[in-house]
């Protein structure tokens, strides 16, 4: 006998109920991080690195261009 897959919700793009532990829904592929209670699509260090290495490529530009005046 085939056991019940449990359902957290729908999906936000076409209403298909998905389960609750899908990242994808199965019929339009829409990805499901951080609705009805799933993690985000980002941790808080991968946030902080993405910014930190953002703020590095803007000071080495800035530094290229004052050294090129």
């Amino acid at each position: 006998m085939p056991t019940a897959v449990p359902v957290s919700g729908s999906c936000p793009l076409c209403g298909l109920a998905v389960e609750a532990v899908a990242t994808r829904c199965a019929a339009c592929g829409y990805h499901l991080a951080g609705i009805d209670g799933r993690p985000g699509p980002l941790t808080r260090p991968a946030l902080w690195w993405t910014t930190a290495g953002l703020a590095i490529v803007y000071v080495v530009t800035l530094l290229i261009v004052l050294a090129a005046r």
